[in-house]
């Protein structure tokens, strides 16, 4: 299947790290323009080479599970009732419709192209499977694929390397089709044996860490309320940059004065410095917050400093915070020294540390079941989500093969995903500069600010020096 995805859970109880803080659906859309291949996505092709691709990939058969005990594990049963499912239709809607639009999330949302996403929720009662995917089939002969998946089985990276896989599955059985030879083999009895627990001396931090908060003595309705911003409309974007263009804002920080001897930056880190500087910009000049300090923050794999087998369960994950100054926000030229501070946010969690506070994590966990705390996984959150506050988020995701998923009719020509989060941004590749490769030329940024926000950010003749609007989501 791979060496890319992930074949058995890093830890099949998820308590111990933030796995379970990130207990979401993450969806998103791979539009296909009409074409004479077209027809090696048919139906029955689709179906077939779904079970093809799904052998060998326990994590996609699994159910959240809470145990007597309120932990939660990931348990494994291929004759789960809720496993991967793949619904089909065909709409009046055209490819040529969805391009017009800028290929809109909200309009394919509209025309029922997508599918409800679950709210996370870890229940029995609610369970849900952990990939769900829909195939509209475009009156024009375009074919838009919509998928999601739950987030502590599979991350961005995986879901897509799978979805990869599955095309790969896919073209090689319309190629044996053609030749008149079609072996698709049934779906085999997965055994998966349970991870013994890690064993560690480490112990917890004393205090909780500045980046997780816990409190018992809220509802989770109560908590979520209190972390969220009392706000008027919010607008979803998604821009383009030029990768160039983000390579010279690089050679813009190597070549200051900033970095000393020792000193780097990554390219993610002077992007987010970038984004961080435009958005706190745009939110005090639409008036939606005063001038002052703000919180930068980037998410992070805990799994590379802690030892963990990089392709396995989902992505124990920290929001590394940086509290720039508003200097450093409003003076373009405090760039450089604002890449490096983000950069050394991400750098200074040894494993020693992030050990000490999945311990804690666990330790606080433990008490609150004591306590017979309802859904006590609830109770926990990054102090980095407060969207009362200044802060500004960036998640890199320009790495994952978003449009690698040839079914046999060429690449996906554009990608669309969903950015819920206030002053939040994803980076996702842009679509491939020609059909024969994948090599990109942009990135596209998913942007979601109010609405007085979101107006400044457009207006802001530094931003459109560089950045391009694509779609309104």
């Amino acid at each position: 299947m791979g060496s890319h995805l992930p074949q058995s859970a890093a830890s099949r109880e998820i308590t111990g790290d933030t796995q379970f803080m990130f207990q979401f659906y993450k969806p998103c859309f791979q539009f296909y323009a009409p074409n004479e291949k077209i027809l090696s996505m048919s139906t029955d092709n689709l179906q077939r080479s779904l079970i093809a691709a799904l052998q060998g990939c326990p994590l996609l058969f699994g159910r959240l599970t809470v145990q007597k005990d309120k932990s939660i594990s990931l348990e494994y049963d291929p004759k789960n009732i809720n496993s991967p499912i793949m619904e089909t239709q065909s709409v009046e809607t055209t490819y040529a419709d969805l391009m017009e639009s800028g290929f809109s999330y909200a309009l394919a949302r509209k025309l029922g192209l997508d599918m409800p996403i679950p709210d996370g929720s870890i229940s029995q009662a609610r369970d849900t499977p952990m990939l769900m995917i829909k195939v509209s089939y475009l009156n024009d002969g375009g074919v838009a694929v919509f998928s999601m998946s739950n987030h502590v089985a599979f991350d961005g990276n995986a879901v897509f390397s799978f979805l990869a896989h599955w095309a790969k599955c896919n073209r090689e059985m319309a190629q044996q089709q053609e030749s008149g030879i079609v072996a698709v083999a049934p779906p085999p009895e997965l055994q998966i044996s349970k991870a013994s627990p890690e064993s560690s001396i480490t112990k917890a931090l004393d205090n909780a860490p500045a980046e997780i908060a816990v409190d018992a003595t809220k509802s989770p309705a109560e908590i979520s309320a209190a972390l969220t911003r009392k706000s008027g409309k919010v607008c979803t974007s998604v821009f383009s940059i030029p990768v160039i263009c983000v390579a010279q804002l690089k050679q813009q920080v190597v070549e200051s004065s900033v970095l000393g001897e020792g000193q780097w930056v990554s390219t993610n880190s002077v992007l987010a410095a970038f984004l961080a500087q435009h958005l706190g910009r745009a939110n005090v000049a639409g008036g939606v917050f005063e001038a002052g300090d703000w919180t930068v923050f980037q998410s992070m794999d805990m799994r590379r400093p802690l030892g963990q087998p990089l392709h396995g369960l989902g992505s124990p994950v920290m929001l590394a915070e940086y509290h720039a100054s508003y200097n450093e926000i409003v003076d373009d030229s405090q760039l450089p020294k604002l890449a490096l501070c983000v950069r050394e946010s991400i750098g200074k969690y040894s494993g020693e540390h992030l050990r000490q506070v999945m311990n804690w994590m666990n330790s606080s966990y433990r008490r609150l079941v004591t306590n017979g705390v309802e859904e006590p996984w609830r109770h926990f959150w990054f102090t980095a989500l407060d969207s009362t506050r200044r802060a500004v988020g960036v998640s890199c995701m320009n790495r994952i093969p978003i449009y690698d998923a040839d079914f046999g009719a060429g690449y996906p020509t554009m990608a669309r995903s969903f950015n819920p989060r206030q002053n939040y941004v994803i980076v996702f590749p842009g679509p491939p500069a020609t059909k024969e490769s994948l090599e990109y030329e942009v990135l596209h940024l998913y942007i979601s600010l109010e609405q007085p926000a979101m107006e400044a950010l457009v207006a802001d003749h530094r931003w459109n020096q560089i950045c391009t609007l694509v779609s309104e989501c």
